[in-house]
């Protein structure tokens, strides 16, 4: 070292320098690669479930279609040319999303559809059907061309059930597998971000309905890489990567839809690019990180100066490492640059002042973000859930009741009277008194109950596994409570309130929501008529 040059020196210091930012280079490509890839998983399982919801409606379309079919059942069953005609005409109000309708007898033989053949079930649709003959339940069939039609499709099949339980009929509905295809091109178009995305929608059996874009796998023929379709199976939705025939390695989601009763997935919609693609924009910017540092060093060996590694690249990687902690989401990141007329601490400075406002801004979001949420399902009145809440939260109530085969009540009240204390006194002395009856409400009702301002002077209450004795006690405790409520407006008294109270109450919670809460405003307007303060309840029959 004693017999080099300064220069000599200098450029050994500028190549040293230099490879400290040729590592922060490939560490942020490393990271970038792998920022790009998570992104890119989350889009996949994303696309995947937005495309999925075509074939989702399609299915629950076809089941609603062939359900609202069988109420004619008998009449069609007496008559096939009635038969015909009926099917024939509900294809051509479908519009070209169906290609054959008709009715199957239990021994498989058709009993009419929109075609001039009556021939037995197609070999290809027979499991389906059987499986819809079996389990009494509506089955999406697999990939087939049509016998009249040579076209391909997919069948739906729904079991009708005679009186005595038994199957008498299966309606089925042949699908135009171009009904896939009708919108999931613009839903692919708008989830590009120029990626090489492929989308592919195939059977359980593993064959091809719809893709795009299209590839040398045409319609009907099966995926050529049996590892996709065995990552398929025993999951809703999922990640995967598996190399195709060309040696390329890429990333699969996927996100099957319905569920046959032999528990399988019906169809299967998989999203995939190639992780050359991924890492396209990752590895452009990394060589362009790599061209910037060659030029750099060519240049810092005319120009640079000895102690440019103390004075510059230090600070320069703690402003990355910071940079790093803000993009993870820690905006109490600061540099500690402190103040002067140096770049460096003026970029420190900008950056702090940066952060400090991230800072203050995700606090406030956060903070606003609270408040909507709590708006979105209160009534900012009386501070209980809202209509909205309501409605949603009964729901689910009932679903999980039916499935228990538990009780439901529903209490509807409103004030009695409520108008003329409003013209009396004032709407803020009506707004002190639905006040007061939410707080009396809150204390009355169990924890288990869902309490909402219904509108105006009306206030609902969701009872889930409230008894016939249940329900009664606690409408009855809350309509003496309610009474006995001391109530004054600036100085003077308002008198006692009191409330009529109807009851809507369901032993196996199989009406709906909207039957439920029927049931119990008729029952608050029968309180009414018998002179008000009272408690009705009726029972609605059971809908199973």
């Amino acid at each position: 070292m004693k017999n080099l040059s300064a220069r000599v020196r200098i450029l050994l210091l500028v190549v040293i320098s230099a490879l400290p930012i040729l590592g922060v280079a490939i560490y942020t490509s490393l990271v970038q690669r792998n920022s790009a890839e998570m992104v890119e998983r989350q889009s996949l399982q994303l696309i995947a479930s937005l495309i999925a919801r075509r074939p989702e409606q399609i299915i629950q379309g076809a089941s609603q279609l062939l359900f609202a079919v069988t109420t004619d059942i008998h009449d069609l069953l007496r008559d096939r040319d009635v038969c015909r005609t009926h099917f024939r005409n509900l294809l051509v109000q479908m519009r070209g999303q169906y290609r054959n309708m008709g009715l199957i007898l239990p021994d498989g033989n058709i009993y009419c559809n929109t075609t001039k053949a009556l021939n037995e079930l197609d070999v290809n649709a027979r499991d389906s059907f059987q499986m819809a003959i079996s389990s009494r339940k509506f089955v999406v069939g697999g990939f087939q061309a049509g016998q009249a039609t040579g076209l391909p499709g997919i069948n739906f099949f729904y079991p009708v059930l005679g009186n005595n339980g038994n199957v008498i009929a299966v309606a089925y509905a042949f699908l135009n597998l171009g009904t896939f295809e009708e919108q999931e091109e613009l839903r692919l178009q708008a989830a590009r971000t120029g990626k090489e995305r492929a989308v592919t929608i195939i059977d359980k059996n593993g064959f091809v309905l719809a893709q795009f874009p299209q590839t040398h796998v045409k319609v009907g023929e099966k995926t050529p890489t049996s590892g996709v379709f065995e990552h398929l199976l025993g999951h809703k939705t999922g990640l995967f990567t598996e190399t195709a025939m060309d040696g390329e390695k890429w990333l699969f989601a996927f996100h099957n839809v319905d569920v046959n009763p032999d528990e399988k997935a019906s169809i299967h919609v998989i999203v995939s690019t190639p992780f050359k693609a991924i890492y396209a924009e990752s590895d452009r910017l990394l060589w362009r990180m790599l061209y910037g540092i060659a030029a750099a060093t060519v240049l810092l060996f005319v120009l640079a100066w000895y102690g440019a590694e103390i004075f510059v690249t230090r600070r320069f990687r703690v402003l990355l490492g910071l940079t790093e902690r803000v993009r993870a989401g820690d905006f109490s990141a600061r540099s500690g640059f402190g103040e002067g007329g140096e770049e460096l601490n003026q970029l420190g400075a900008a950056f702090d002042e940066m952060t400090s406002e991230l800072q203050s801004r995700d606090l406030l979001l956060q903070d606003a973000l609270e408040r909507l949420r709590a708006q979105a399902v209160t009534d900012e009145l009386t501070g209980l859930y809202n209509r909205r809440y309501l409605w949603n939260a009964m729901e689910a109530e009932l679903t999980r009741a039916r499935r228990k085969k538990l009780p439901m009540a529903v209490m509807l009240f409103d004030i009695d009277h409520f108008k003329k204390l409003n013209d009396l006194r004032g709407h803020q002395a009506g707004d002190m008194v639905l006040q007061c009856i939410a707080k009396v409400v809150r204390r009355v009702v169990r924890g288990t109950d869902i309490v909402a301002r219904y509108g105006g002077e009306e206030f609902i209450v969701v009872m889930p596994e409230a008894s016939e004795e249940v329900a009664l006690l606690r409408a009855r405790e809350l309509r003496a409570r309610i009474a006995e409520m001391p109530l004054s407006y600036e100085g003077a008294s308002l008198g006692s309130v009191t409330v009529s109270i109807g009851i809507g109450l369901s032993e196996d919670a199989s009406p709906s929501g909207d039957v439920l809460v029927r049931e119990a405003d008729a029952a608050m307007y029968e309180a009414k008529a018998r002179g008000r303060d009272q408690v009705v309840l009726r029972k609605v029959p059971s809908q199973s």
